[in-house]
């Protein structure tokens, strides 16, 4: 006994002494904590054509977690030069909760130049220049930002990334993981092969008030059929973007245009459907996507208005009625900070889904009316 007390008292006695040392001991790196909760609650009604029933329209409430909820951790070097982000995505449709991976990368800063490598977005369709729409991701239509409705988004892939910039302007190059794997008709026996990664460039340029970031997107798919007799058509995605924000006092004007082929799955949002390449016979017909949007946002005090609308035009020479499909969509929100940490968005917002291209018949259209209470730390 008397010589477990002899330890015990040894081994406080080395903490208390250890414990100061520790405490002057400079730390290699410092980091920050950021959480954002947001809930939707509101009322989704569909018409006919969009509903599971396909012969009356249907509305129903709708509450949960948006799934842009998250929990974020950066981390910083000493010198800031070197830094990293981690962020998790939160989200509730019940019966099931689910937690995602949004970013996760690390950089290194020298002068105007970074390298960064890991999960992320990038300057291409950078949601800078998006619209506050924000209500209905976690419905089955998954509404935000706009994106497929006048607003194209690169989404968050692992990437490989050289930036330069200056205050006034910069360069972006960037090699990502494409996202559309898929083979001709799904099929199993062939291989999806890539000869390069997928690619983005992007521009940055700042004036005043002004500022735009175009860019370029680009990725060829390429297929492995051996002697299976599938087809191992080659297609590829292409995309050009356009973003402009205008800033003049409490007045932003925020505008995207965007023109390439063949978006499906590649560029999120997107009916995949008719946003596809086809396969007729052994050629392939490339799908054209041409659209915009533009929103207007005007801050008083602690309330802001803010509206926009977007536009879509699908084309393609093999589909039977109509060679296009035009679709459109608007939104009007009036959102409302009670503190630097709580705020709500009420929003009202309208789809037009266009007609079918093969029938002729209309693909339906939807509302959405709700709120979004979002806390932010």
């Amino acid at each position: 006994m008397r010589k477990l007390v002899t330890i015990l008292v040894a081994v406080a006695a080395i903490m208390a002494i250890s414990v100061p040392v520790m405490a002057v001991e400079p730390s290699t790196y410092t980091y920050e904590m950021a959480a954002r909760m947001l809930t939707d609650i509101g009322w989704s009604q569909k018409s006919q054509e969009l509903t599971n029933n396909q012969s009356s329209d249907v509305g129903t409430w709708f509450t949960n977690l948006a799934g842009h909820s998250y929990l974020r951790a950066r981390f910083f070097s000493v010198d800031k030069n070197v830094g990293g982000r981690i962020e998790l995505g939160l989200k509730s449709l019940q019966p099931s909760a689910t937690v995602s991976l949004r970013y996760a990368y690390g950089y290194w800063r020298v002068g105007n130049c970074r390298i960064l490598a890991g999960q992320t977005d990038n300057w291409w369709g950078s949601t800078a220049y998006a619209p506050k729409q924000y209500v209905g991701l976690n419905l089955d239509s998954s509404h935000l930002l706009m994106f497929g409705w006048g607003v194209a988004w690169g989404h968050r892939v692992p990437q490989v990334q050289f930036t330069y910039n200056t205050d006034t302007w910069g360069v972006q190059f960037a090699l990502e993981e494409p996202r559309n794997k898929s083979t001709w008709s799904g099929s199993t026996s062939v291989d999806t092969t890539f000869i390069l990664p997928r690619m983005t460039l992007t521009f940055m340029v700042k004036y005043g008030a002004f500022m735009s970031s175009p860019g370029v997107l680009y990725v060829k798919h390429g297929y492995e059929a051996g002697n299976t007799g599938a087809s191992d058509e080659e297609w590829d995605t292409l995309a050009f973007v356009l973003p402009i924000k205008f800033t003049a006092g409490s007045f932003t004007l925020k505008f995207q245009g965007h023109y390439g082929k063949n978006f499906a799955t590649e560029i999120p949002f997107y009916n995949t459907t008719w946003t596809a390449p086809v396969l007729n016979g052994s050629e392939v017909e490339d799908t054209i996507i041409w659209g915009g949007m533009l929103a207007g946002e005007y801050q008083i005090g602690k309330l802001m208005i803010t509206g926009g609308a977007g536009y879509e035009n699908w084309s393609n020479d093999t589909w039977i009625t109509n060679d296009e499909i035009t679709r459109w969509a608007a939104f009007v929100a009036v959102p409302y900070q009670f503190t630097k940490n709580f705020g709500i968005h009420p929003e009202f917002a309208y789809y037009k889904y266009g007609d079918n291209p093969n029938t002729g018949n209309e693909m339906g259209n939807e509302w959405l009316l709700g709120v979004q209470f979002r806390f932010v730390f």
